[in-house]
């Protein structure tokens, strides 16, 4: 009888351990959301963007990201702090998502009902008051030109009306056998865009037969050094794409840096053309 008891009393404290009681078990709240809709305001260089995914928060901690149409389920209930930011592929890249913080977030509290949902539809966003523009480049006819240094090649980025992303114009560089490489560089040069805070990015819309990369040039003693990192590939149609030029910037020794735009002919072409449009460099 005694080992019988305590066989019990061991069966009764295995089973407080692995399972829960039932009025602790709550099923999750469900947040929908459609997706984003970017708007850029008075900022020039129109209202594109490339957002994949919604990351959520509830208050400060992670929930997860989420592709649109996204189900976030929230394992609470009553009024609820809820973050909602906007995800990217940092420098195009798929295994790379990021939240862009340079966009605003949704901000809600919401009254959670465990099992229940509720649609938040589409939400429109911008970008946040304090974000800095270092350039914009929308090749308009009003505004100045940016990549106006030609270091290699002859072909500059040209302001054209035949293929555009958003309003009259885009730049195009024209790259033949006989001139298959162009390196261009900003006039402007920069020496504190780390200082707030190391978060500088670049962001443009890009159509393009040649690979492209980015990246900082400036001089050390009497030598000028450059230094690429992030790019892209060949595209038949018009890409978004975000550039975290942070870390190219951060290990470099350049003190007053100019920001370079390099494109190549690939070998199996006998002319290609790069185009791109609303250029901007974004810190903090």
């Amino acid at each position: 009888m005694k080992r019988l008891l305590q066989t019990c009393l061991l069966l009764v404290a295995l089973l407080s351990f692995t399972g829960c009681p039932a009025d602790l078990e709550m099923a999750p709240a469900i947040i929908v959301l459609d997706g984003f809709n970017f708007d850029a305001g008075n900022i020039p260089g129109g209202s594109t963007s490339n957002i994949t995914e919604v990351w959520a928060f509830n208050g400060s901690v992670f929930i997860g990201a989420f592709p649109f149409p996204a189900r976030i389920p929230v394992l609470a209930a009553g009024p609820t702090e809820i973050r909602l930011e906007a995800g990217i592929r940092q420098n195009g890249i798929s295994s790379t998502p990021d939240f862009y913080e340079f966009y605003t977030p949704v901000e809600l509290t919401l009254d959670l009902v465990p099992g229940e949902a509720i649609d938040l539809g589409t939400r429109t966003i911008g970008y946040k008051d304090n974000v800095k523009f270092g350039f914009i480049e929308d090749f308009e006819a009003d505004r100045d030109r940016v990549f106006i240094n030609q270091i290699r090649g002859t072909s500059a980025l040209a302001p054209q009306q035949e293929v555009v992303r958003t309003g009259s114009f885009s730049g195009k560089i024209t790259l033949t056998v006989d001139d298959n490489e162009s390196l261009l560089s900003t006039e402007l040069s920069f020496s504190d865009l780390l200082d707030e805070r190391p978060y500088v990015w670049l962001e443009m819309d890009f159509r393009s037969e040649a690979p492209t990369r980015f990246g900082i040039s400036g001089n050390v003693g009497f030598e000028t050094l450059r230094s690429f990192d992030p790019g892209f590939f060949p595209r038949d149609e018009w890409t978004k794409i975000y550039f975290n030029m942070s870390e190219t910037i951060f290990r470099s020794e350049i003190e007053d840096y100019n920001f370079d735009l390099n494109s190549i002919l690939p070998v199996d072409l006998t002319e290609g053309c790069v185009y791109l449009d609303n250029i901007k460099l974004l810190y903090f």
